[in-house]
């Protein structure tokens, strides 16, 4: 792909007070209903087809709207292609391969010539609509295609067909049909013409009949007056133009125009449009950018439907369009593009708001290991982050399988529903890595962890002090628990090689003595500072009383949870219903250096005292 927009700035647009944000060409815009993403798609689409908006587009009705996008990737090549008039027109705004152009209705304009473009000149001035600029945009940017919400599917149905989305769709795609075909057409409309026109060559004989007749009644009233009939006939262009589609049901010859089906009708034939507009797209190169912008294609479409949408978009992206496109189906994104997404978000104070990208959180975190930071996120994970307001981060799989269950059963709503994520990362090395990226993102998040994380990655990652006296208190007791036989060490900590006991054992042998609960209760302390809850037991099936780590062993013991209740099926009930209710905390944000405690969370932990 060439060109396409790759900042833009929105003020004063509907929900969006002051927001800018950076774009690829395949972007997915990800929120909560009402947070702006169809008002950042309606922003983009106003820069290149403006039209007068009313007082309600308006955020405030004090200040003027205004729209800028910087245009990157003109190159000398891309210029070639442009007739000369526009080549010019254009060439003194261009620098480094860029283009900005701003977008503005004053508070007082009343009609779409009030509307007014600005180009960023490379002195920095923005000059006021210079000559020919207009037409050598749309030379780079023809209309954009806007599929909106299914809600408004009657309303596009309604209008022309050169301007509905079927309209559109279908004038992509068919422009080889038109290029085939015309002269032949032109030839038999031309035959036509001369038959049904009132200066025709070879007229039909019962239109001049009926001329004569008609002409005979107008010398009496207005002597010197003659008419013909005349039919108008279209050109190749303007049948090319009015273009739509019929439905036909199986076993039914007679056709239905498209909007009479309903919203699933509907956005199946606009999706497989799509799919095929990327299917002809792939062997085509044409030297403009469009820009595809739609409203949750996803819509309507089975699971299945949903992948092959999904990628025929991103196809489009890489041959001649800007795609971009807002949802709520994790399945619009895979693992590698849920970096480029926005997550959009809306508060009173601020409106409509962009986060930081995960590719600018991998960046700032991992400016050299984005192979690394990028190993952190799978495909699901990934996408819960972008569908999440917080995010958990465990460990373990006894964690992912049992806690949402839990959660679900004391609070009767599910995580999902608190708009919260719990993603296992992999190891306990991988979760301060994780907190930092979410940090970057500006999304709460908290850990929880096995006591086995004190002595490891909280030391590493400076959440704990190496020599404080808790640890080294600690350390001696796991000397005097191999002392005595009842487990082996390596390298200071517990191992499973070659030892009486597993190394999760050892560590619930050693919460299990009097003398060093204070000093474990104390890192517990110490890392719900850092919004890190630690198994001061060991590790969560200390806690639960389960010691498998099996599927039917976790069936079973939700079937126990069904029938009892937590307080009568986990070994440890007290520890389980506070870590369920700091899960619950809606206001946890991490402290911005390890000695900002959070006095809620710490006056959680006193309740674990």
């Amino acid at each position: 792909m060439s060109h396409h927009i790759e900042k833009l700035s929105i003020e004063n647009f509907k929900s969006c007070k002051e927001l800018n944000i950076n774009l690829t060409n395949f972007v997915p815009l990800v929120g909560y209903n009402n947070a702006g993403k169809s008002n950042i798609l309606s922003a983009i689409e106003w820069l290149l087809k403006p039209k007068i908006l009313s007082k309600s587009d308006f955020n405030n009705l004090e200040k003027p709207i205004t729209v800028s996008g910087q245009i990157t990737g003109i190159t000398p090549e891309l210029l070639e292609t442009l007739e000369e008039g526009h080549r010019k027109a254009i060439a003194p705004f261009i620098t480094d391969g860029n283009l900005t152009i701003k977008r503005n209705q004053p508070i007082d304009a009343s009609k779409a010539t009030d509307i007014e473009l600005f180009v960023q000149h490379p002195s920095n001035d923005f000059k006021k609509n210079p000559t020919g600029i207009s037409n050598a945009i749309k030379n780079l940017f023809p209309e954009p295609i806007r599929i909106a919400a299914m809600d408004n599917a009657a309303d596009d149905s309604s209008k022309s067909k050169s301007t509905s989305t079927i309209g559109k769709l279908l004038a992509e795609f068919c422009n080889s049909v038109r290029d085939k075909n015309s002269a032949r057409i032109d030839r038999h409309l031309n035959a036509i013409s001369r038959r049904m026109s009132a200066d025709g060559s070879n007229r039909l004989p019962e239109l001049s009949e009926i001329d004569a007749s008609i002409n005979t009644k107008i010398d009496d009233l207005f002597p010197g007056l003659s008419l013909k009939l005349h039919f108008e006939t279209p050109s190749f262009e303007d049948i090319f133009k009015a273009g739509t589609v019929r439905v036909y049901e199986e076993s039914n010859i007679v056709s239905r125009d498209f909007s009479a089906y309903g919203h699933g009708a509907q956005r199946s034939i606009q999706m497989a449009l799509i799919r095929h507009l990327a299917e002809i797209r792939k062997e085509a190169e044409k030297p403009t950018t469009t820009l595809l912008l739609i409203d949750e294609p996803e819509l309507y479409l089975h699971p299945f439907a949903i992948e092959q949408v999904r990628e025929a978009l991103h196809t489009l992206s890489n041959h001649g369009y800007q795609v971009l496109f807002s949802t709520h189906s994790a399945q619009m994104i895979t693992a590698e593009r849920a970096q480029h997404t926005l997550l959009i978000r809306k508060t009173f104070e601020t409106g409509t708001i962009a986060r930081k990208r995960l590719k600018d959180a991998f960046e700032k975190v991992f400016p050299s290991s984005l192979s690394q930071a990028h190993h952190i996120f799978s495909l699901s994970q990934s996408t819960q982050v972008l569908f999440s307001n917080k995010v958990i981060l465990t460990e373990g799989k006894t964690e992912l399988r049992l806690l949402p269950f839990i959660f679900s059963k004391k609070f009767g709503k599910t995580l999902g529903q608190h708009q919260i994520a719990l993603i296992e990362t992999g190891s306990a090395d991988n979760i301060p890595k994780t907190l930092r990226v979410l940090k970057e993102l500006d999304l709460p998040a908290v850990a929880i962890v096995d006591l086995d994380f004190a002595f490891r990655g909280a030391i590493k990652h400076g959440f704990i002090k190496k020599n404080c006296s808790e640890i080294v208190e600690l350390r001696k007791s796991l000397g005097q628990l191999e002392a005595n036989g009842e487990c082996k060490l390596n390298e200071g900590l517990p191992t499973g090689k070659n030892s009486p006991c597993t190394a999760a054992e050892a560590y619930e042998k050693l919460c299990a003595d009097t003398s060093c609960k204070p000093h474990i209760q104390n890192l517990h302390n110490q890392l719900l500072e850092n919004n890190i809850w630690l198994w001061y037991n060991g590790a969560i099936e200390a806690h639960l009383g389960t010691l498998s780590k099996s599927e039917e062993d976790w069936i079973n013991f939700k079937t126990e949870i069904e029938e009892k209740g937590i307080d009568k099926t986990c070994k440890d009930p007290e520890s389980i219903n506070n870590i369920m209710e700091w899960i619950a905390l809606s206001d946890v944000k991490r402290p911005t250096t390890t000695e900002e405690p959070s006095a809620k969370l710490a006056a959680v932990a006193q309740t674990t005292d």
